[in-house]
């Protein structure tokens, strides 16, 4: 029987983590199987708080993201993990910074807003984040709402000084 087969057997008898382990190991072996890693994470929600469903998920947006899966898809299903992680998120800096591009981008404010505004909170540096902001702000300023713009143009300001993206913003006038 194949993994995907015994790992449906172990839902089917509640041993939720048993199928977990089993598919992490399957996707390990394949790495780049979307359907691997949306069944991951589908079957995560059987263990919401576990790590196991963190795990799949970071796999699962990274692999959406990498293969250009539609924002609305991927938003989609950041929705579905927050409402059953009772919002208890448990994804990386580098997953949640190329998140916040993707719901920036596609007009997603409320949890593009959430999202880095929790980076914020935490004093992420990583190169990544540099996307989101300017993602964020782009988005901000196509919209006129200049005001909102602030605190995302002096984040940039005082974490990434000498990036290029930190100079063409804050050099755009408004």
């Amino acid at each position: 029987m194949n993994p995907v087969a015994r790992a449906e057997k172990y839902i089917e008898k509640g041993k939720y983590k048993k199928a977990m382990k089993l598919l992490g190991k399957t996707f390990v072996k394949y790495p780049n199987s979307l359907d691997l890693a949306r069944l991951r994470f589908e079957y995560g929600k059987y263990i919401p708080f576990d790590e196991l469903h963190h795990e799949a998920a970071v796999d699962y947006f990274n692999l959406q993201m990498r293969f250009d899966v539609s924002g609305e898809k991927i938003h989609g299903d950041f929705v579905k993990y927050m409402t059953t992680t009772q919002g208890r998120i448990n994804l990386d800096d580098e997953t949640l910074s190329k998140l916040g591009v993707v719901f920036a981008t596609h007009g997603f404010e409320n949890n593009a807003i959430y999202i880095i505004n929790g980076l914020m909170r935490k004093e992420t540096r990583i190169e990544s984040f540099v996307d989101a902001l300017v993602a964020m702000i782009n988005y901000l300023d196509e919209k006129g709402a200049y005001k909102k713009t602030q605190s995302y143009k002096n984040y940039l300001k005082w974490h990434y000084p000498e990036h290029e993206m930190t100079r063409y913003i804050l050099a755009k006038h408004h």
